[in-house]
């Protein structure tokens, strides 16, 4: 998908509303959602309580056919329309690297031999 030119104050302020969408949805889902908004582009910081040092940082992006939420690493997540939705691939993405992190690479818990 191509990403049209526009304004970058009224992008990041539309890119901002949308991100406060998601967010609200990613709470709602049992994720901590953090707003990096203080430089461009605007950014959802998104990660689970028990392992903050995993996690993904969402943006919002403008498209041909709409704006969309993208992860970090270049996914589409879905359409800003659909913020449900998105959270719920943020889920499918991050719940295995939490999962791992809390039972360890061999498939335990930490602590447990």
């Amino acid at each position: 998908m191509r990403t049209l030119p526009a304004s970058p104050v009224l992008d990041a302020w539309r890119a901002r509303r949308r991100l406060d969408r998601l967010a609200r949805a990613l709470r709602a889902r049992g994720w901590v959602a953090e707003p990096r908004y203080a430089d461009l582009p605007p950014l959802l910081r998104v990660y689970a309580r028990e392992v903050p040092a995993i996690g993904d940082s969402v943006l919002a992006v403008r498209h041909l056919d709409g704006w969309w939420f993208r992860s970090g690493t270049g996914v589409l997540l879905g359409p800003c329309a659909h913020a449900g939705f998105a959270a719920e691939r943020v889920g499918l993405l991050l719940t295995p690297w939490v999962v791992a992190a809390l039972t360890g690479r061999e498939g335990r818990k930490p602590g447990e031999r």
